[in-house]
């Protein structure tokens, strides 16, 4: 599988644990809702990937896949998310903010990928989650429920992944996420 698929997936399967994860937060039947639209946007995008499984198109240039640019953004990345945990958990008391925080370093994350990649596409997305990791921090600081930042942050941060992903497979050109 190369690289660009390859990220399809992961971001696509992110994308759906972020939803199913998040979704208890919405009233029932919206949970539901949410959570079975999430897995048929997952396997739609799993069926486009699989009908444009043959090789590339001359001229379509791949971007550096998983090199040296990519693990040391995915370094970062771990440090800033262990290193928030912490303190939302410990001296700044919002817990309720994890979720939130995680967008945002994920966010980030797809910043920076664009680019290491060449790839404005990642940036557009990781700049939505990231938006969305930042409003749900404001709304833990801001004392709002819950149930209110797994939506936004969480919920949201899934759609925005999983639209992301399934743009980029149906129009069969490099990935929006990875990693």
């Amino acid at each position: 599988m190369s690289p660009d698929r390859l990220g399809l997936v992961i971001g696509a399967t992110f994308g759906l644990v972020w939803v199913e994860v998040n979704a208890g937060a919405a009233p029932s039947p919206v949970d539901l809702v949410l959570r079975v639209l999430g897995a048929l946007v997952f396997a739609g995008i799993l069926a486009a990937l699989w009908r444009a499984r043959g090789p590339r198109p001359a001229g379509g240039a791949q971007r550096p896949g998983f090199g040296r640019g990519f693990w040391l953004v995915v370094a970062v990345e771990a440090i800033a998310f262990f290193g928030g945990n912490l303190l939302l958990n410990g001296p700044l008391g919002l817990p309720e903010g994890v979720v939130a925080w995680i967008a945002v370093v994920v966010g980030v994350h797809f910043v920076a990928l664009a680019r290491v990649w060449g790839e404005r596409s990642v940036g557009w997305v990781g700049g939505g989650v990231a938006l969305l990791g930042a409003v749900g921090l404001g709304m833990a600081v801001a004392g709002v429920s819950d149930d209110g930042i797994a939506l936004t942050a969480g919920v949201g941060t899934g759609i925005v992944l999983l639209g992301g992903c399934g743009w980029a497979a149906l129009r069969g050109s490099r990935p929006v996420a990875a990693g």
